[in-house]
């Protein structure tokens, strides 16, 4: 593909992943940096100024292979007892009133 005078050509899945904001007016696009998340500027404390880089290699990589085509299949992750449905409602009541 030939780029013409552009340096780079962003897709849309970037731009999503990255929230980035579409300046039409300045012809720009804006990337929210870690200072405008709310989340981050509340608890400085829980988040590290540096990220300590990529987990190490593992024995066993885990992976899932798809079949293309074919939708996944949609339903509960697995089903409860009634006793156990009961209790999960109840937790789950408690935990939305505080």
């Amino acid at each position: 593909m030939e780029l013409g005078s552009f340096d780079i050509i962003i897709g849309m899945d970037w731009l999503s992943r990255y929230e980035a904001a579409i300046l039409c007016g300045e012809k720009k696009f804006r990337i929210p940096l870690e200072e405008d998340v709310p989340v981050i500027q509340d608890f400085p404390e829980v988040f590290l100024e540096e990220l300590p880089g990529l987990p190490p290699p593992r024995q066993v990589e885990f992976r899932i292979d798809l079949i293309p085509g074919v939708a996944p299949v949609v339903r509960a992750p697995y089903c409860l007892a009634p006793s156990e449905m009961k209790e999960l409602s109840e937790q789950l009541k408690e935990l939305s009133e505080k």
